[in-house]
């Protein structure tokens, strides 16, 4: 593949992470390349078995010989231009680690022409009795437009028969992973990237918590960049008796625990509540466990607004964590965004303030009520910026926390303009919130103007 096809390539690909892998399962860790997506950016992609692996130069270079068992993937027909089939054997030098027999995946580009070499992809190559083969003279030969070159084969000065042999490095062999049989069918079988995603994940969900790690870990991650909507259509289709067991084991990676807490919440029962509120602490430290946000979501979407009460009382409280109430500003963003007819919108700002109370949480908190456009709450910012100053200015050793006075400054900012610069009719609300706005700016420049220095800080979801 040269320059200007990998860059479209990966045009293609960036293009297709923008419209559906960055808007993916909000309660997922960003997920690895899916192999779909590592077959779409390589020229050719085939299954291969190992035949020999030997190291030469006295120890210092490995030699591995495979044979492609079948071509998995083929971008612009790469493998037909090569002559590349099943059956032909190729060699790499890397070590392909195992015996042989054992399968491999393998990656392979086009190579720029004019880096060409001889000999590492080969067919057909035979010999006679003593096992002397070679080309005439030793001389490089020229390369049909087929890719294939034709030379005698001699001993000594007699030719012993014609032989075909393919020009090796027209594929350059990238990547090699090894792979189970069942990893092997697994691949194969693969729906087409064509398909709609929520018609492709129904055919992975089989495959969540496989025996086959590889396999276990490609299809978390198909679900892991597919958007929340995608995921949502397959609810028919998740076990809850499965979900409760992989949840409750407590060595269940945080990447998948987000995942799985979601599914049981779009598909549980209403017992399956407690259970998701019960096993988002960890059993040894009671501490909440890291990826547990999506045991949250569940639990709510199961519960609604009378479990965001229950969740305040917990989280809100002395008791709580700041890795609880991250989860928390976390869950509510998830709420506003996609299920508003579950946790309503007014409900979610009134928990969200709660967390402005909080230096650590401040920032995401006051994010949020900015991205919603919750004005209504400038007064308790307010507050909240007074107090600040006022206990910097009186209590000693108290460390100002700037960062979080400029915050509160922007969403007024933002207040005031959406009064004065609102292109639609504008409510009474809203018109008294931006006037109060104003005055808060104006009174903050008088006596702190170093805060009103152009804010670096840029509102952000909470990640």
């Amino acid at each position: 593949m040269n320059g200007y096809q990998k860059t479209i390539r990966l045009t293609v690909f960036l293009v297709l992470v923008i419209s559906g892998r960055l808007i993916g399962c909000p309660f997922c860790l960003a997920p690895p390349q899916t192999f779909s997506e590592q077959f779409l950016l390589a020229d050719v992609v085939v299954i291969a078995e190992l035949l020999k692996f030997e190291v030469l130069n006295e120890g210092t270079q490995p030699k591995s010989t495979l044979r492609i068992r079948e071509i998995l993937s083929d971008e612009g027909h790469v493998a037909r231009r090569c002559g590349l089939s099943s059956g032909m054997s190729v060699v790499i030098f890397a070590e392909a680690a195992g015996k042989p027999g054992d399968l491999f995946l393998m990656y392979g580009d086009l190579r720029d022409p004019q880096k060409t070499q001889l000999l590492q992809t080969f067919v057909g190559v035979e010999s006679d009795s003593n096992g002397a083969v070679q080309i005439a003279g030793g001389a490089e030969p020229a390369v049909s437009s087929s890719g294939a070159i034709r030379a005698g084969a001699f001993r000594g000065d007699r030719v012993i028969r014609k032989t075909s042999l393919r020009v090796p490095d027209r594929v350059d062999w990238t990547e090699h992973l090894a792979i189970s049989a069942l990893a092997a069918d697994y691949l194969r079988s693969m729906p087409d990237r064509e398909q709609p995603q929520s018609e492709r994940l129904a055919w992975y969900a089989a495959y969540l918590e496989c025996p086959d790690a590889e396999v276990a870990g490609d299809a978390w991650a198909e679900f892991g960049g597919s958007t929340y909507a995608d995921v949502k259509a397959n609810r028919h289709l998740f076990q809850p008796e499965l979900l409760r067991q992989w949840i409750a084991d407590p060595l269940m990676s945080p990447e998948r625990l987000g995942l799985y807490g979601l599914m049981l919440g779009l598909s549980g029962g209403v017992e399956d509540a407690e259970f998701l509120l019960t096993h988002m602490l960890d059993e040894k430290t009671k501490e909440f466990r890291f990826g547990a946000e999506g045991l949250l979501a569940g639990f709510l979407l199961l519960r609604g607004e009378s479990g965001l009460d229950v969740v305040e009382s917990q989280f809100l409280s002395s008791r709580g964590s700041d890795t609880s109430r991250h989860a928390l500003a976390m869950t509510l963003d998830f709420f506003v965004s996609y299920e508003a007819s579950v946790i309503s919108k007014d409900r979610a700002c009134r928990a969200m303030r709660q967390l402005v109370g909080s230096a650590v949480l401040r920032q995401t908190a006051i994010s949020s009520l900015a991205r919603w456009e919750d004005w209504a709450c400038l007064p308790e910012l307010i507050r909240v910026f007074d107090t600040e100053i006022e206990q910097g200015q009186v209590a000693a050793g108290h460390v100002l926390d700037e960062s979080g006075l400029r915050a509160i400054l922007e969403f007024a900012r933002l207040c005031e303009k959406a009064g004065r610069d609102s292109k639609g009719p504008v409510s009474a609300a809203v018109t008294e919130s931006s006037a109060n706005a104003a005055e808060f700016l104006k009174r903050v420049e008088a006596a702190n103007p170093g805060l009103l220095k152009p804010a670096e800080y840029e509102f952000t979801a909470p990640q």
